[in-house]
């Protein structure tokens, strides 16, 4: 019995590109193949002079050379987590400008410190990327501002910050007892225009005595200085104590001989016995002596007559305090009405520099 051929099944084929466009792209194809051949050395734009720039670099396969010196850096990386956001930076620095919080740290998972991931053939915390040491107390913001100047990506020096860039860098280097990395954000921030209020709020917040003072004797002096919003920043009891100690100086003014008030010259001055009774116009030589008129014979001070001022609209005569001594006055005022505060922040700044 004959079998029927079986048809084969239709088959869709491509339809050819045009016979320039064919040309095109096997040029391409050929182009390509002949670039891929190349060592890759001739792939990417050649150096003027490679040996020049990089020296005899040579590269050995295989294992590591055991004969090699440890040279003087060797720098270990650390990975951190702040706000969720993933940084890779330098041991070093941590190690070398903290002087207990990270030492601490990394004591506690270096290779010979304990290892709770070692056995699963795990990482420690900060060695990798996907397992880095979360850091809380601080934002992102603060965490970046510290980090560039710890590695400043310049040679002139720490880089130039904004005024709550550098805030934050104080904040943290006191956070994490960073002495020396404290003292350049006080220097730089000492640099800027900080208001008495600001001065009173930071030398508070992060132990700088100096701003303390500064910030109070500014609004015990004078308190126009600041605005009333800023005098609710700092609280009601804080305001108080500045007008408390405001009054005092001023009280203290009227009471000083030197310091304010009004003086008059002893020609000026007459007997008030004798004023009043007679109306007698006798000048009083001295205040420790008798009056001269014989009928008199009283003393201005013991018996209480005291004296008489002649023309007071002319011989009286207003004066204002010296602005040394004014300057001391309330120097010495905002060290006795403020000085728990004071000793307080000398004492964190010490320990910090300690």
């Amino acid at each position: 019995m004959r079998q029927r051929r079986r048809t084969p099944d239709k088959v869709t084929r491509t339809p050819r590109p045009p016979r320039g466009q064919r040309a095109l792209i096997e040029e391409s194809y050929k182009l390509t193949i002949t670039f891929l051949r190349l060592p890759f050395a001739y792939r990417v734009a050649p150096m003027s002079n490679p040996h020049e720039a990089f020296g005899n670099i040579t590269t050995s396969p295989g294992q590591a050379n055991s004969s090699l010196k440890q040279g003087r850096f060797n720098h270990e990386t650390v990975a951190f987590e702040v706000e969720g956001f993933s940084h890779r930076v330098c041991r070093y620095g941590f190690e070398k400008w903290s002087q207990s919080g990270f030492p601490d740290m990394f004591a506690s998972t270096s290779p010979e410190g304990p290892n709770e991931h070692a056995e699963s053939g795990g990482f420690r915390d900060g060695e990798a990327t996907d397992k880095p040491i979360k850091l809380s107390g601080c934002t992102n913001a603060e965490f970046e501002s510290l980090i560039e100047v710890m590695y400043p990506l310049q040679l002139s020096g720490p880089p130039t910050l904004s005024k709550e860039q550098w805030v934050g860098v104080l904040k943290l280097s006191r956070l994490w007892d960073m002495p020396e990395v404290a003292t350049v954000a006080i220097e730089r921030l000492s640099a800027m225009d900080l208001k008495a209020v600001e001065k009173i709020n930071l030398g508070k917040a992060h132990g700088v005595p100096a701003w303390l003072k500064e910030g109070y004797t500014i609004l015990v002096d004078d308190l126009s200085k600041a605005s009333l919003k800023e005098m609710t920043v700092l609280g009601w009891e804080t305001a108080f104590r500045i007008l408390w100690a405001r009054d005092k100086i001023s009280r203290l003014r009227e009471v000083t001989p030197n310091a304010g008030g009004y003086w008059v010259s002893s020609d000026s001055l007459l007997c008030g016995y004798c004023y009043r009774n007679w109306s007698y116009q006798h000048k009083v030589p001295n205040a420790q002596t008798r009056c001269p008129n014989a009928s008199c014979n009283q003393f201005y001070t013991s018996n209480g007559h005291g004296v008489v001022i002649i023309n007071p609209s002319t011989a009286l005569r207003s004066t204002a305090p010296l602005l040394d001594d004014k300057a001391k006055i309330v120097a010495e005022k905002v060290s006795e009405v403020f000085e728990e505060e004071l000793k307080e922040a000398e004492l964190r700044n010490t320990k910090s520099t300690a």
